[in-house]
């Protein structure tokens, strides 16, 4: 067998135990317990979002928080009932107080605003490399929260965030985390994935081989800033008391 085949086996004997575990638990475990595993899920999703690019590219990023951050906010605005939202945020442009979305389509529209906002972040941070690209990216992260902070019409700035329609469910968490599972390990043990690890251990060796570092990292960076997204936006209706079953 193949080293393909067996990852490809391994990542679906994965999904099988993920499924059985979402299906599962909630019939036989406490509230409580449901909570922990959807936590642990939740965080294993931003785990793998960020090693892709910190652990596969070498690019040690620090501002991946801002992507979480602009993903939950992003989620959130767009789900939020029409009439609530007419309440909480009543200086919203018109056409956002026009309309909410159920909680797939927030979630996917935050994933790709959240990649769109990497890729304009990307193009000049990934030219970076050690230091440099840890200090960016940090400055990065200052910038998000500050705006956030500041932008109160669209975030209500430093006040409770509330109206979040609660969506999330122990099936729904763990079928994200089998596909970020399964997207990573085909990008990791592909052609591309190859070229993120060489530009990892040599950026010049790379080079002369004909590998885009700017490229390789990009792509990475945004990837990871797109599961995160998608990551917040399902933990953005985790908090209540009770647990959608």
């Amino acid at each position: 067998m193949s080293r393909e085949a067996r990852i490809t086996l391994l990542v679906l004997v994965a999904v099988v135990a993920g499924a059985a575990v979402a299906f599962g638990a909630p019939h036989v475990l406490s509230d409580y317990f449901v909570r922990i595993i959807l936590l642990i899920a939740l965080n294993a999703i931003l785990v793998l979002a960020l090693s892709l690019s910190n652990g596969f590219t070498g690019v040690f990023s620090l501002g991946h928080v801002g992507f979480i951050g602009a993903g939950a906010y992003i989620s959130g605005i767009l789900s939020i009932p029409v009439q609530q939202k007419m309440a909480l945020l009543p200086h919203l442009p018109g056409f956002l107080h026009a309309f909410s979305l159920p909680f797939l389509p927030a979630t996917l529209v935050a994933g790709v605003l959240t990649a769109l906002l990497a890729v304009v972040v990307g193009y000049p941070l990934m030219r970076l490399s050690g230091y440099f690209v840890s200090v960016a990216t940090m400055g990065f992260l200052i910038i998000v929260n500050v705006v956030l902070i500041n932008a109160s019409d669209f975030t209500r700035g430093a006040r409770t965030f509330t109206g979040v329609p609660l969506e999330t469910t122990l099936p729904w968490v763990m079928g994200w985390l089998a596909i970020t599972v399964f997207v990573l390990a085909r990008l990791v043990y592909s052609p591309f994935g190859r070229a993120m690890k060489a530009v990892r251990d040599d950026t010049i060796a790379a080079s002369a081989v004909g590998i885009g570092v700017l490229r390789t990292r990009l792509i990475a960076f945004v990837i990871g800033a797109f599961f995160s997204g998608v990551d917040r936006s399902s933990s953005n209706v985790f908090g209540s008391r009770s647990i959608q079953r």
